[in-house]
């Protein structure tokens, strides 16, 4: 997610203060103090998405996630949409750990503010810091968990509906 790639994102003006803010007020705040919040607000860029606003495109090589702090996100997969994730969800996850091509496209769904995280800032911050590094793996780490299991109950249920 960089402003030359997709130039409709709008870069907002960051402090470690600002991100710390928006982290705080995330869900993502809960698992951290007020002092490591600022301290991981530095790895955090800001931006903001217009409605409509491609974040990036399924198959698309990608290394940044995102947590969203205002409006939602549209997830499609093959033009379809199969989730809208709100304010405190992350989407991106997975470019993050593995570097691979997007598996799903991610579109603005309103006006939508997000920080973006990525690898090479979470690298320097393993490096600088690696019990907050780890942390956000962590954090990374359920949310993929979570989505796993509702993927796979989705699974099961479309199956069994499709079988009888």
């Amino acid at each position: 997610m960089t402003d030359s790639q997709f130039p409709q994102l709008i870069s907002i003006e960051k402090t470690q203060q600002s991100n710390a803010q928006m982290l705080d007020a995330s869900h993502w705040g809960e698992d951290f103090s007020w002092e490591q919040l600022q301290i991981i607000g530095h790895y955090f860029k800001p931006y903001a998405a217009p409605d409509g606003t491609l974040i990036y495109k399924e198959g698309d090589l990608g290394t940044s996630m995102g947590i969203i702090i205002k409006g939602s996100i549209g997830v499609y997969k093959n033009d379809r949409l199969i989730s809208t994730l709100r304010v405190g969800r992350t989407f991106g996850e997975m470019s993050v750990i593995d570097a691979q091509p997007r598996s799903a496209t991610a579109r603005a769904e309103g006006e939508t503010i997000f920080l973006s995280l990525d690898k090479t800032s979470l690298l320097t911050l393993a490096n600088r810091n690696p019990s907050l590094a780890f942390k956000i793996m962590w954090n990374i780490s359920r949310a993929l968990s979570q989505r796993l299991r509702l993927t796979s109950g989705r699974l099961v249920e479309f199956l069994e509906s499709n079988i009888f």
